[in-house]
């Protein structure tokens, strides 16, 4: 809002009757530079989320929207619906729902700054290391599948590949050679083949105004590449690719101008302006982050964790922007009330 519009609003508010005093406070969030929970121990995202849901609360099954009030529970305002009797609240089907540490939800919202660890995260906010990993991977559930604006001007793609991981999995069984149970190993045994780890293809396409896509990919092709990007650039933009065999054909199905830059003849730039650097340097800044802050992470997480990173890197991180994010435009989205 405009200094002078807010400044207007605020010449106002003196003029206002009670009625419309009252109007304004309930049209008002709940209060953001409160930096304690309640007194019934809620957090400042809760309240947002359960602020911004009762506005429009549609039901958690078959998406209607004739709903009934229906009590409260635990400090959570229940709804019924009038089309299939279900009865839920805010968090219902969602990752915040059945949350048992709902006190320290605001003070972990600080440590998703993209700079902290789990073990530290957990020593912060006095919780165990198991309660760190399960709150991180809420928050980052809420934001994975955001998209911030479609592409647009000069846009680049390229891919890069992580190491498939099952970091975390204990009931991982590693295959052990047939017959090797009991054998000491002679000391001028030959070194065995090293088994090559699979690689896990990652999508990343980005622009020259911080707008980043990404995705995980089973394999680099042309249908997959168009299913992630279609419809996510603006018409009239040109894609910056590289040589490969699956981007042949990529912008033309895309409907889209191309520059195909040939790195392996030293070609880096076009016309002075059409280059892929920028998607390579975050891809850089991305294996710096995954594999050398984190020491890697699950491939299974892999997704939540480039969800995670675009929203670090097309956004200035703070709590309140943090909250806000996930409050309006996560609640939207989830409940179809675009």
């Amino acid at each position: 809002m405009q200094s002078q519009q807010f400044a207007d609003i605020l010449r106002s508010v003196p003029l206002m009757s009670p009625e419309q005093v009252g109007v304004l406070h309930k049209t008002l969030p709940p209060a953001a530079h409160s930096a304690k929970p309640d007194a019934q121990g809620e957090s400042r995202l809760l309240e947002r989320l359960k602020f911004y849901f009762d506005q429009h609360p549609v039901c958690v099954r078959c998406r209607s929207t004739h709903v009934n009030r229906w009590g409260t529970k635990d400090g959570h305002q229940r709804y019924c619906c009038k089309d299939c009797s279900k009865t839920f609240n805010a968090m219902s089907g969602t990752p915040l729902s059945h949350l048992r540490v709902r006190e320290k939800l605001d003070q972990y919202v600080e440590c998703m700054d993209g700079e902290t660890t789990l073990r530290p995260a957990a020593r912060r906010c006095g919780i165990s290391l198991d309660t760190s990993f399960h709150l991180r991977h809420r928050l980052m559930a809420l934001v994975e599948n955001d998209s911030y604006g479609q592409l647009s001007g000069i846009a680049e793609e390229d891919e890069t590949f992580f190491h498939e991981s099952h970091k975390g999995d204990r009931n991982l069984l590693i295959p052990r050679k047939r017959g090797s149970r009991g054998q000491r190993k002679s000391r001028y045994a030959k070194a065995e083949k090293k088994i090559s780890v699979p690689l896990i293809p990652v999508m990343v396409a980005c622009d020259r105004s911080r707008h980043v896509l990404d995705a995980v990919l089973k394999k680099v092709s042309t249908k997959e590449l168009q299913s992630q990007l279609e419809g996510k650039i603006l018409p009239g933009s040109t894609l910056c690719l590289d040589a490969h065999l699956a981007h042949e054909h990529l912008a033309e199905k895309l409907s889209l101008s191309s520059k195909t830059l040939v790195s392996t003849s030293g070609e880096r730039v076009k016309e002075g302006i059409y280059h892929i650097q920028t998607v390579n340097a975050y891809h850089s800044e991305l294996k710096r982050w995954i594999n050398g802050f984190f020491k890697g992470v699950a491939t299974k997480y892999l997704q939540r964790y480039l969800g995670w990173k675009r929203y670090l890197k097309t956004h200035m991180f703070s709590i309140e922007g943090f909250l806000d994010q996930i409050s309006i435009h996560w609640t939207s989205s989830t409940h179809n009330l675009n």
